[in-house]
């Protein structure tokens, strides 16, 4: 049996899929292929149940030349979207699964300003493959795979993850700074901020106890990095899905964006306000008519006393 997965982007998305991946592959012995954005390529590469991938960069009609040679027996669109729609349409008569994404409940949400019902994308994109194939199975933690090594970290270090794809959803810099100089005077330790060079515009992060290796880092560097730190505290990003897949305690930072909306960890604990302009945006986009207050409010002492209040429990 043949599967395509079709989706394009972006890494914590991916990485959400990883335990559907682990399913096909190790459970139904299914020969899985999958379609991305070759940007992304890294996020999913040597993982072990993915026998071969297929790039968006390669041209639309390529692909569906090389992919209707490969006979599919069922296409699993996660994108659902218009090129995923056309991929779909051409490798048929392949079964085309869908999964659903709950976008009119989170839009509603955001019209309406409430809290929907919590929901995570990797278990209703799992029911679909439940149903589908009569999986009994559990579904399984997020994978990743072939980290490489970063030299040079100290011994002792969390990481800060102060990325995000939207401005809108980053915590202030000076509010991270505050935190990491509370986290390195009690408790000793030294931080690490991770993000791309985007992020290294922002400025900031001078003191001698911050290692900023914004924009200095591949996504498997990303991956060993965080893999050996103590803890991560990050913005509505990838950083909390690749903190999930290497089990550590992730501090979760929510602006615009609701954890009822599916992405966040299991286990993960969160830092919000609840303000009457909250939901603004299904994932951060548009611009802020209130200077950002949903994150401002968020201050530097109160995530560092759950974070203390973590390290006296393992300690």
């Amino acid at each position: 049996m043949k599967i395509l997965f079709i989706k394009f982007g972006k890494a914590g998305d991916l990485i959400i899929l990883t335990p559907l991946i682990e399913i096909v592959g190790k459970k139904l012995k299914a020969n899985l292929i999958f379609l991305m954005n070759k940007k992304f390529y890294e996020i999913l590469e040597g993982n072990p149940y993915i026998k071969k991938f297929y790039f968006t960069q390669d041209g639309f009609f390529k692909n569906v030349k090389e992919l209707r040679k490969e006979k599919i027996d069922f296409v699993f669109d996660f994108d659902k979207k218009i090129l995923s729609t056309l991929y779909s349409i051409f490798l048929l008569p392949a079964k085309i699964k869908r999964p659903r994404k709950n976008s009119i409940r989170r839009r509603i949400a955001v019209i309406f300003k409430i809290r929907p019902k919590e929901f995570h994308f990797s278990e209703i994109f799992f029911d679909s493959l439940r149903k589908t194939f009569k999986i009994n199975e559990e579904i399984p933690a997020p994978s990743l795979f072939k980290e490489k090594e970063f030299k040079n970290l100290p011994l002792k270090y969390c990481v800060f993850f102060v990325g995000g794809a939207f401005p809108k959803r980053k915590w202030p810099i000076n509010h991270y700074e505050k935190l990491g100089e509370l986290i390195n005077k009690e408790l000793n330790i030294k931080i690490v901020i991770l993000g791309d060079k985007k992020d290294k515009e922002e400025g900031g992060f001078n003191k001698d106890f911050f290692i900023d290796l914004r924009g200095k880092t591949s996504w498997k560097e990303t991956f060993y990095i965080i893999k050996n730190s103590f803890f991560v505290v990050s913005n509505d990003t990838s950083g909390v899905q690749i903190g999930e897949a290497y089990k550590k305690p992730v501090f979760l930072i929510y602006g615009p964006t609701l954890p009822e909306f599916g992405f966040k960890p299991k286990g993960g604990i969160v830092f919000e306000k609840n303000l009457k302009c909250r939901p603004c945006s299904i994932h951060g986009e548009g611009k802020c008519k209130f200077d950002k207050k949903c994150l401002k409010e968020i201050k530097p002492e109160e995530v560092f006393e759950k974070i203390k209040e973590y390290f006296l429990k393992r300690n």
